[in-house]
């Protein structure tokens, strides 16, 4: 008989490197073929281990964020362990923030105690944080521009009767409407409602820490000047 352990308690000591049972749910599809298979631990380590922290980023930060990032790899085998790893996050991301701008925190420039808001903002306003610096600022372009050229050409085909129409890859343009988001402003108001509700207590449990991650890590990357 198969033994079996509770994941909500404390691991026995016989089972603390079995992955929590949760983890194993997930499948990974080749988007090629169609194959799909279940997830495993080389694929939850290779997803963390692609965010990295760049050199010019001192020391006392990026070992916050290596411990977020532990918490992360960890949650292979505890489940609950991503809501605590999303957490160390933001408190890396706040811990940044406050490095960066100690001049202008002594100065009194955002209030005598400027909470994680008004660091970002600030950061923000002064193009220390840009749309630029993130992947999936960036990538909304191209969705964009396919989007409005597939219907483009749908409304060709509809117009002419056309059973079928093809295009070049070239036509698919970004233009600066397609880029028309303000992803940074947006994660003034986000970030700080998602830090405070993990601060003041939360039952929420998810396995989307990579996504808040990711932000965090592209955040920090923009706060400081990458070596040459």
């Amino acid at each position: 008989m198969e033994r079996t352990f509770d994941p909500e308690g404390l691991r026995p000591a016989a089972f603390v490197c079995e992955p929590d049972p949760r983890s194993t749910m997930f499948a990974v599809v080749d988007l090629k073929t169609g194959a799909a298979r279940n997830v495993e631990l080389g694929d939850h380590h290779g997803m963390i281990a692609a965010l990295t922290l760049h050199a010019g980023v001192p020391q006392e930060v990026a070992q916050h964020f290596e411990t977020a990032r532990n918490l992360y790899l960890y949650a292979w085998f505890v489940y609950r362990f991503y809501p605590i790893a999303e957490q160390q996050g933001f408190a890396c991301l706040e811990l940044a923030l406050r490095d960066r701008l100690k001049s202008e925190i002594a100065a009194g420039v955002m209030g005598k105690r400027p909470t994680l808001r008004p660091l970002l903002k600030y950061a923000v306003e002064h193009g220390l944080i840009r749309n630029e610096g993130f992947e999936i600022w960036r990538n909304r372009g191209a969705i964009n521009s396919r989007a409005r050229v597939e219907m483009e050409k749908i409304r060709e085909m509809t117009e002419n009767n056309l059973e079928r129409i093809t295009w070049d890859e070239s036509e698919v343009e970004v233009t600066e409407e397609d880029l028309r988001w303000d992803y940074a402003a947006m994660l003034v108001d986000v970030l700080p409602r998602l830090r405070n509700e993990y601060a003041h207590g939360s039952t929420n449990l998810h396995n989307l820490a990579l996504m808040s991650m990711r932000i965090v890590c592209e955040t920090i990357n923009q706060l400081y000047p990458a070596p040459a």
